[in-house]
């Protein structure tokens, strides 16, 4: 066992401790972890700490919340360090809050892992699939489709290469949202619909997008969501 894993054991026993047990000789004021301190994101719906390692919503200042706050993000800043050093790049991403998974495997590519062709698009897909808004990230996401390696048909299973190759030459896709400028479309124009949907009590303006294109502009089909999904970057924005 080595000292950060030494260290791990001892902060999960304190984490656990802390739940089961509450201090009531603490004073009322502890100070959250200097890493933490940067990253409280104040919005008019609230206060919350939006940090790679660890996102809390509504911030709460009191002691028990910053206890938690500061074991927590210390058991993941040990973790993220054991997942470097034993080059575990599956714990490495999502060690990392999901915001900020994408970023972690551009990270890890560009400073300690180096993948073959397959691993990489297999690794694309698992955050792609795992993402909630691709369009938060988007600039990053036309950089990995477009220019890491060289085939994002990689990021298919081999039931997904099945579907894909029983598509016609030319297919319809659908994308529910504010614009048809995003890279994740769907075969399921009622999905789609739903998409246009979720949100249009804040967003009057969302609608669904319709496109005609060549089955040989798309980058893959993924249906590891249960969307039929198309990743197709638009013309305009390729």
């Amino acid at each position: 066992m080595n000292s950060n894993q030494k260290k791990l054991k001892v902060l999960h026993k304190q984490l656990s401790a802390h739940y089961k047990n509450p201090r009531e000789d603490i004073d009322e004021w502890v100070e959250l972890h200097a890493d933490l301190q940067s990253h409280i994101d104040d919005q008019p719906s609230g206060k919350s700490i939006h940090h790679p390692l660890l996102v809390a919503f509504p911030f709460n200042d009191h002691w028990f919340s910053t206890i938690d706050y500061n074991l927590r993000y210390e058991i993941k800043k040990l973790q993220k360090e054991e997942a470097i050093r034993t080059k575990d790049i599956r714990e490495y991403i999502f060690l990392h809050e999901r915001p900020y998974r994408v970023h972690a495997l551009l990270d890890a590519y560009l400073h300690w892992w180096n993948p073959e062709e397959r691993d990489w698009w297999n690794t694309v897909a698992n955050v792609w699939i795992d993402s909630e808004n691709i369009f938060q990230n988007i600039t990053i996401w036309k950089s990995i489709l477009s220019e890491q390696f060289s085939c994002p048909h990689l990021m298919m299973t081999e039931e997904d290469k099945k579907i894909f190759n029983e598509l016609p030459a030319w297919i319809d896709i659908y994308r529910g949202g504010y614009d048809d400028k995003g890279f994740s479309w769907t075969l399921d124009k009622e999905k789609a619909e739903w998409f246009s949907n979720r949100f249009k009590f804040l967003h009057p303006e969302m609608k669904v997008f319709e496109k005609k294109i060549s089955k040989f502009d798309v980058l893959a089909y993924l249906s590891g969501r249960g969307e039929a999904e198309i990743i197709y970057i638009p013309e305009e924005e390729a």
